[in-house]
């Protein structure tokens, strides 16, 4: 093995560890922007999880006028889609 001559590579006075920015993630981080997401909670959730029961209850209410008016929206376009067959 070669001797190490005035002491080459022991110090880290030029490595890019010193140098680096413990802030400098970048914007599009995907650990930040998942910390992000799990934040905050949506305003369903915080609907669907109120302590209140009128507004836990207009939650269900709701949300069951959604789904049927969707399920018939369905089913309608699934009607009209024979016609072009």
């Amino acid at each position: 093995m070669s001797q190490q001559q005035n002491s080459e590579n022991s110090e880290i006075d030029g490595s890019d560890i010193k140098n680096q920015n413990p802030g400098s993630l970048s914007v599009n981080d995907p650990i930040k922007t998942e910390l992000k997401a799990e934040e905050k909670d949506s305003f369903i959730d915080k609907w669907k999880t109120s302590r209140f029961w009128l507004i836990r209850g207009s939650f269900y209410v709701l949300r069951s006028i959604w789904m049927t008016v969707m399920v018939i929206g369905g089913f309608i376009l699934w009607l009209i889609s024979f016609l072009f067959i």
